[in-house]
């Protein structure tokens, strides 16, 4: 039906119930690219001389081949759109002043699909996204769900800046090993190594562009009772906050209340307590600086610790250090592979650890035993290996089968390709040897520790998962064999 009421001061118009298709002009502008739209829309449509009103009814479509957005290092890319605005409603304000970003305004409920989203922070896939609509174009306001094909989900709050910028909030719950394996599947930089069973996380994000196209975000992850494996090493309890921030091409993150029932790579870390700090370059992860607030844990029935204090990281010279106290010669001993191997007696020291791109390490770490000493008891087969075998550390070997000792120091070296090197003092004596009599030892000792812990890690001492992807590591590079 068609309407033409006359009025003295102007003209207006209705058409109720009209049905359109169209094919729609490609766009490139500021970045945006959009090419091969069409039009079927059922539209209801109310003008005057100052504006006109769309209202859309059910069914009303605009399909995209493609559309993109390379203003950015980071193009995004769509394929294959359709956009649904049934029940939405369009106002163009065509007599008044300004572009037609100010006068186009969009209101209502507004549906989504791309058969094809590409990004190279996200894993190719289709996306959905269903919520409404309302402003003017220059300062629109979108908000709703969005859902990937593989099944992550999070709330979504787009704003549009009349200067031109963008602001973006998105949250998101993920609950569970699904949840994880969904979130998984959608982020492309997801290691392959990464895997979590149990726990949950509410995830926040806001990213704004401003005029100029910078770029800043913020971020949060709420995590609760997390456990898993990453790598070869399995995570139990990890609960805390992290915020994070990019601005000005450094990221910033901020740790609070994080705690870690058990964190086992073969020798097991417990009741983990940290809260700290660090910001670096995003260019240099690992050249930051770290300023931590606490960092403390069991081990061994003693405890580790990094005094609160800012350290600098950069130029490979950082170091982080561990104070070591009240550590269980007899609990090391017991989870040391070797059989006959055992001790008595406390260790404290100060291990100062390096961290940078080519792995971690140790230089000049220092552990000594808290009087009044103890015994310690060293296979001789497994000893002639580590002193290589040689035949004038004869009486080393020997004092070292029941050896009780005063004094214990020991230097601590550590390299990036995981050999240890401990140069061991040792004063007391065997009961045994010579008649008791006093003796002196200095001992290098070195050990692989990756292989080591490999050992640990295929004795059952972590979990079933971990031994299970050891095993499978060592199948691929050739290592071993499958049974």
């Amino acid at each position: 039906m068609v309407a033409w009421p006359l009025a003295v001061a102007g003209w207006s118009f209705a058409i109720e119930e009209g049905s359109m298709g169209m094919a729609l002009p490609d766009i490139q502008s500021g970045g945006w690219e959009v090419t091969g739209s069409q039009a079927d829309i059922r539209p209801s449509v109310t003008a005057d001389r100052d504006s006109a009103t769309i209202e859309f009814a059910p069914s009303s479509l605009i399909m995209t081949d493609y559309l993109a957005y390379t203003g950015a290092e980071q193009p995004l890319k769509l394929n294959t759109l359709r956009t649904d605005l049934s029940n939405s409603t369009v106002t163009l304000d065509y007599g008044a002043s300004g572009s037609w970003a100010d006068r186009i305004a969009i209101d209502g409920d507004i549906a989504v699909s791309a058969a094809r989203v590409e990004h190279p922070i996200l894993v190719p896939q289709a996306w959905n996204f269903e919520g409404w609509a309302e402003g003017r174009l220059s300062e629109l306001r979108v908000q709703g769900t969005l859902v990937s094909d593989s099944g992550f989900s999070a709330d979504l709050d787009v704003q549009l800046d009349p200067d031109g910028g963008v602001s973006v909030a998105i949250e998101s719950v993920i609950d569970g090993k699904q949840g994880v394996r969904a979130l998984a599947d959608t982020l492309s930089g997801w290691p392959d190594l990464l895997t979590v069973d149990s726990g949950n996380a509410r995830l926040s994000m806001e990213v704004s562009t401003g005029k100029g196209g910078e770029l800043e975000a913020t971020g949060s992850a709420e995590l609760k009772d997390v456990g898993g494996v990453f790598n070869r090493t399995a995570v139990s309890g990890l609960t805390g906050q992290v915020r994070g921030s990019l601005d000005d091409s450094r990221m910033t993150a901020r740790f609070r209340d994080m705690t870690v029932g058990e964190i086992n790579a073969g020798i097991p870390v417990s009741s983990v307590r940290f809260s700290g700090d660090y910001n670096a370059p995003v260019t240099e992860l690992l050249a930051g600086s770290l300023d931590v607030h606490q960092a403390r844990a069991r081990f061994l029935e003693g405890t580790l610790r990094v005094p609160p204090a800012l350290y600098e990281l950069g130029g490979g010279s950082g170091r982080i250090p561990v104070e070591v106290e009240d550590v269980s010669l007899s609990r090391l001993t017991a989870v040391y592979p070797a059989e006959g191997l055992s001790g008595s007696g406390l260790l404290r020291g100060r291990i100062p650890l390096g961290i940078s791109t080519d792995g971690v390490r140790v230089s000049e770490g220092n552990v000594s035993a808290i009087d009044p000493g103890g015994r310690l008891q060293l296979p001789a087969d497994k000893l002639q290996a580590m002193l290589g075998g040689n035949q004038a550390m004869d009486i080393v070997v020997q004092a070292l089968q029941n050896f009780h000792y005063s004094v214990l120091n020991s230097t601590i070296d550590y390299d990036e390709q995981g050999k240890l090197t401990l140069g061991l003092r040792l004063k007391g004596k065997n009961p045994e040897l010579r008649g008791g009599q006093p003796v002196v030892l200095n001992v290098n000792l070195e050990e692989d520790i990756p292989a080591l812990l490999t050992s640990l890690q295929l004795s059952g001492r972590v979990n079933e998962a971990v031994t299970k992807r050891v095993r499978e590591l060592l199948q691929e590079s050739g290592e071993e064999t499958a049974p």
